[in-house]
């Protein structure tokens, strides 16, 4: 967590907003770029996204020292989720070529969640090094 502290806090969860405003608004984020996806992958980059948004925010909460709850942790990813879908109504708002996606949303919605048991994860994993380097 060292390597961090340098960073104001909520800077890395701002980072990642930006973001994900970037690539989820702008009518073509990649330039005229015809990337080629094998099917799904806009869901995988969805879940990918907001899962790190809610990842980021509990690691800078734990980061600067005030870890959050189980329940906390829950109400960070229904923020984050209800960000997501707040994205798609924008999308379908601001008619430039984007539109919002019910699947699109639930992606965003199980990303933010699945990110609270990987951050537990890796606290755990965390407590178990610094524990065997007796730290």
């Amino acid at each position: 967590m060292k390597y961090f502290r340098w960073i104001p806090p909520y800077q890395l969860t701002l980072a990642v907003a930006a973001v994900i405003l970037y690539l989820t608004l702008l009518p073509k984020p990649f330039g005229e770029e015809d990337i080629p996806l094998f099917p799904g992958a806009d869901k995988l980059a969805h879940c990918c996204m907001f899962g790190g948004l809610a990842l980021t925010f509990i690691f800078e909460r734990y980061r600067i020292g005030k870890k959050l709850t189980l329940g906390q942790s829950f109400m960070a990813a229904t923020i984050v989720s209800v960000f997501g879908i707040a994205v798609e109504f924008i999308q379908n708002a601001m008619h430039i070529g984007r539109s919002g996606d019910i699947a699109d949303a639930i992606a965003d919605i199980i990303g933010a969640f699945a990110a609270v048991p990987l951050c537990y994860w890796l606290h755990w994993i965390d407590v178990v090094v610094k524990h065997r380097s007796g730290k």
